[in-house]
């Protein structure tokens, strides 16, 4: 078991700017923020076949305007950047809880089980803020994943499942396979919406990878 508090202050506090939806992001400054919260953590490392983690941090996080770089386009560009006051940055997610269990009942066989679990992270709508308009551009289902009143996405989980083993094993040549499942549920996650600094981004939905390992 361990676990840690922090407090962190920055001045110039470096972060980056998406244009608009798109994959092009330009590097900004504010002016100054401060970042505390506290991470705790119980592994399990070995019960028998079993093993395992839990982790839980919060985290609260305050910038300071204004901000500096960046390109922004339209007619707010100008009242952007002589904006003042403060406002929770991007990473500003209060509840964080991860988890795995791990079980492996022979030495070249595994299968793990995860949970995880994210508050929300905080979004200030750049453009039109009806919500009709935001319906028309985004969809009901993405609506559906935000909370309006509180300025925040509304929680996302995931559970996933992995498993794998050693095929082959020799003097010569292993080899292993390994195949995941992830987000089970297949569940919608919203990770940033409309953002002036960070777009709007969704986590995968139900998705399977297979993987195959050799070593010679």
């Amino acid at each position: 078991m361990d676990g840690n508090w922090y407090r962190r202050s920055f001045v110039h506090f470096s972060d980056d700017s998406v244009l608009f939806n798109t994959g092009v992001s330009f590097p900004i400054t504010f002016n100054r923020a401060a970042i505390h919260g506290f991470e705790s953590k119980i592994e399990i490392r070995s019960l028998g076949p079993l093993s395992g983690y839990i982790s839980y941090s919060n985290m609260v996080g305050v910038g300071q305007l204004p901000v500096a770089g960046g390109l922004f386009l339209g007619d707010n560009a100008r009242d952007l950047l002589e904006r003042t006051g403060s406002f929770p940055i991007s990473q500003d997610q209060r509840n964080t809880f991860r988890s795995q269990l791990r079980f492996q009942p022979r030495p070249r066989v595994w299968g793990a089980f995860g949970a995880s679990y994210n508050s929300g992270l905080p979004f200030e709508i750049e453009g039109p803020s009806s919500e009709g308009f935001l319906e028309e551009q985004y969809g009901s289902r993405i609506l559906d994943r935000v909370n309006f009143s509180r300025g925040r996405i509304r929680p996302s989980s995931s559970l996933d499942l992995s498993g794998g083993g050693e095929l082959l094993h020799s003097e010569k040549m292993k080899i292993h396979l390994q195949v995941d499942v992830f987000n089970i549920a297949n569940r919608l996650n919203l990770i940033n919406f409309a953002g002036v600094f960070s777009g709007t981004a969704l986590d995968m939905p139900r998705s399977f990878t297979l993987r195959l390992k050799s070593e010679f």
